[in-house]
C-alpha cells in the first residue's frame, strides 16, 4: 500500500484518525489512484465505469509548427438509444490526462504532420479506443484495443 494522502501514514503503516489512534480501515483516498496513476488503460476503463460513463470523447487538433490541443472531454452513457452527458471535463485531472494520452502517443507534438483534427473515442463496452478525423483533406480512422 502507498503513503496515505489523508493522514500521511507511511507505506506499510496503518492509517490514523485525527486524534492519532489507528483507523479501523484505510482512508478512501489511499485506495483510489493517485495523481499520475491512471497510466494503465485498465485503470482508465475502471474510472470511466466508476463515473457511470460508457463513452468518452476527446476532441483534438494540431499541425507541425503549431503543436496540438485537446478540447473539452465529454463522458456520456447510453440510456436506451440516446447518449446522455454524464460529465464534461476540460481541466487536467488524472482521468483527462489519461484520456488525452492516445493523441500524444500517436502524434507527439504533431511535428511533420499536416493539419489534423479529430476525436479519440473510448468505448467501455468493447474496451475500444478509436482515433478518427481528418488528416490534411483525407478522412482517417485508427482503432486500438
Amino acid at each position: 500500500m502507498r503513503r496515505c494522502p489523508t493522514c500521511k501514514a507511511l507505506s506499510g503503516d496503518p492509517c490514523r484518525t485525527p486524534s492519532g489512534r489507528e483507523a479501523s480501515q484505510p482512508h478512501a483516498a489511499r485506495l483510489r489512484p493517485e495523481r499520475r496513476e491512471l497510466v494503465a488503460r485498465q485503470a482508465v476503463w475502471e474510472e470511466l465505469e466508476l463515473r457511470g460513463a460508457t463513452i468518452a470523447v476527446v476532441p483534438f487538433s494540431g499541425r507541425a509548427g503549431d503543436g496540438g490541443t485537446t478540447g473539452t472531454i465529454t463522458l456520456s452513457r447510453l440510456e436506451g438509444r440516446e447518449l446522455v452527458d454524464v460529465e464534461r471535463c476540460g481541466g487536467h485531472d488524472e482521468l483527462a490526462l489519461a484520456l488525452e494520452g492516445p493523441v500524444w502517443d500517436r502524434y507527439g507534438q504533431f511535428v511533420g504532420h499536416p493539419w489534423i483534427r479529430g476525436t479519440v473515442t473510448w468505448t467501455v463496452a468493447d474496451r475500444c479506443i478509436l482515433i478518427a478525423g481528418q488528416r490534411g483533406g483525407e478522412a482517417f480512422a485508427e482503432e486500438f484495443a
